[in-house]
């Protein structure tokens, strides 16, 4: 019996991204599936973060297109890119919560700003996506109330209250426990059985082969490797070696 080919969901193509004189990115060609945790990896400054900040429209490549149902995103404007962002959520680093503002004001805040639903119907939607993350009950505390783990677990709710079919992550379990960590891999399995798709940016190898379908490896601009978590770790490609094993690249 064939295999059905996967579905692909966004698409780069010929990506070229420079910083301030250094070429970061250099004709990255790359395809996301439905449903898969895809993870990008690869060394400080090699542009991971950056292509995923661009998979969303905060970053603009100099060159190359983003395709993501049937629209180059490169092309819109903030406008446009306003509904794309509501289907593609972007987990950020350390939470990047709003101190200031309670836990349920801060998954209520897109939920203002985006849709007409009515204080009861976002109290049970905020509800929802905290009990998603383990963390219902803790409406009423303010973000410094939380340890840091607990705050990108609540990042995470915020993220996903619009029902997104797409999530980036950047770096979600860097200096983690191992419980909060475990924590963090578990909602993104647990996402993906719901149907969401995952792009992960992280150091952390445990995490990549823990939850990761395929693997992509930046270096010198470009993909070097692409494949299964499997696949990956059995590649003669000496660079990819040195990196997976904590050697100096």
């Amino acid at each position: 019996m064939k295999r059905e080919k996967p579905e692909p969901l966004i698409e780069a193509r010929g990506l070229w991204k420079n910083f301030g004189g250094k070429q970061v990115h250099k004709g990255i060609d790359l395809t996301i599936h439905k449903g898969e945790v895809l993870t990008l990896m690869g060394g400080s400054g090699s542009g991971k973060s950056v292509l995923l900040r661009c998979l969303i429209g905060l970053e603009r490549p100099d060159k190359g297109e983003i395709w993501f149902r049937g629209q180059d995103i490169t092309k819109l404007d903030e406008e446009a890119l306003t509904d794309v962002r509501k289907q593609i959520a972007y987990v950020f680093q350390y939470g990047a919560l709003f101190d200031s503002l309670t836990i349920e004001d801060n998954l209520s805040y897109p939920l203002r700003e985006h849709t007409q639903l009515t204080d009861k119907e976002m109290t049970k939607k905020v509800k929802h996506a905290l009990g998603q993350v383990g963390l219902d009950g803790n409406q009423l505390l303010f973000p410094s109330d939380l340890s840091g783990g607990m705050q990108r677990r609540v990042g995470v709710a915020r993220s996903i209250i619009l029902g997104p079919e797409v999530i980036l992550y950047d770096e979600p379990t860097t200096g983690l426990d191992p419980y909060n960590t475990k924590q963090i891999l578990k909602i993104i399995l647990d996402l993906q059985k719901q149907g969401a798709t995952s792009v992960l940016v992280t150091h952390d190898m445990s995490s990549i082969f823990a939850v990761t379908d395929r693997v992509a490896f930046l270096k010198d601009g470009k993909i070097r490797a692409e494949g299964t978590a499997d696949e990956i770790r059995k590649s003669d490609d000496p660079d990819l070696h040195a990196f997976i094993h904590g050697e100096t690249m």
